[in-house]
């Protein structure tokens, strides 16, 4: 048998934002969403065991995304994620030495 393609599991569209203030049409100032920059990533939901051992814990409920290292900005903790038109905010950022990989841990904003 020849050689397969490895199959790529970024195939979730993200995109990172961050909030500024911004001037409506009343001259209020109002929260506004200024796009980062999108990427594709991999998205894990925890694990039963995991969402049982997190209740009560700021990592309750919590998603992780993988994306590629190499992005025109890096991953900064103030900004927010965009998935599946739900507001996720990042509780942590993981630079992995030995993979290419960014793994973001991340709360959904209700």
């Amino acid at each position: 048998m020849g050689k397969r393609a490895p199959v790529n599991r970024k195939n979730k569209p993200i995109q990172f934002v961050k909030v500024e203030l911004k001037k409506d049409e009343y001259g209020d100032r109002v929260p506004t969403d200024i796009s980062i920059f999108d990427c594709w990533s991999e998205f894990f939901s925890q694990s039963l065991a995991t969402k049982t051992s997190t209740i009560g814990t700021i990592y309750e409920n919590t998603v992780f995304f993988n994306i590629d290292e190499h992005h025109r900005r890096r991953v900064d903790p103030s900004h927010k994620i965009i998935f599946d038109n739900e507001r996720y905010e990042i509780l942590d950022i993981d630079y992995r030495p030995t993979e290419h990989d960014v793994r973001i841990t991340a709360k959904l904003v209700k």
